[in-house]
Order: C-alpha cells, then sequence, then structure tokens
C-alpha cells in the first residue's frame, strides 16, 4: 500500500509545534514515535521520516512529582520499560510494557503516541 502524499514537518520547539498545529488545525496529526504513521507509509525505499516530536527538549521523561508518576509523551515504551522507578514503585506498568510488541517496537513507540492514537489494531500482543 502506497500512502497518499503528505507534508512531514519537525519542529524543535514547544512554540514552533503549536505553530503548525495552528496553521493546519484539523488537518495536522501529531507524530510521536512514529510507529503508526510508519507502518501506514512505509515503501520500497525503506525511508522513514525521524521521529517527529521527540526533537523537542522536555518530553520524554519520567519522573514523580507530588505523589504523582508523570510520564512526557515522547517517552518511549522502552524507556518506561527499563525505568527503575517505574520496577521499583510502579510494577504494573512494567508488566504492561514487557507485552507490547517486540523490541524494535518498543524503541520507536512513545506512551504518548500509543495513547493519543488509540488504535485497536496497535502491535500489542494479548
Amino acid at each position: 500500500m502506497i500512502p497518499a502524499a503528505f507534508d512531514y514537518h519537525a519542529p524543535d520547539t514547544l512554540a514552533g509545534a503549536f505553530a503548525l498545529l495552528e496553521q493546519y488545525g484539523d488537518d495536522a496529526k501529531i507524530l510521536s514515535g512514529g510507529q503508526s504513521l510508519l507502518r501506514c507509509s512505509s515503501s520500497d525505499s525503506g525511508r522513514r521520516p525521524p521521529g517527529g516530536c521527540r526533537r523537542i527538549p522536555g518530553l520524554e521523561y519520567i519522573k514523580e512529582e507530588e505523589g504523582y508518576l508523570r510520564i512526557g509523551a515522547c517517552t518511549r515504551e522502552a524507556t518506561l520499560d527499563r525505568s527503575e522507578l517505574v520496577r521499583r514503585k510502579y510494577p504494573i506498568l512494567t508488566d504492561a510494557t514487557e507485552v507490547i510488541a517486540d523490541p524494535i517496537v518498543r524503541n520507536l513507540a512513545t506512551v504518548g503516541g500509543n495513547l493519543a492514537h488509540g488504535d485497536p489494531a496497535n502491535d500489542h500482543r494479548p
């Protein structure tokens, strides 16, 4: 399957990302790790776009603040899986990340992207 052509923008600041969202409105889609988009847009050339919003500093983190676990939108599933904080205090998340697809997918897919995309056919194992 060859998808329709689309414009690709990779802002490196939140302000730049917000400006693009305002400019393109409902036609804009935010790319995080690109796992779903890459599945839809891969071609025979094997070329893939870089990781979209992952270029924006400060969107990949795992931390506790004021009694809450905070996970940045561009935090990769593999990062979540390796987090000592998550393993120690939130082991159910570790259990969940271990069944998400395979290591290659976990190194690309982001927590925010999986939540935002909400694809029931996503590459998760039962």
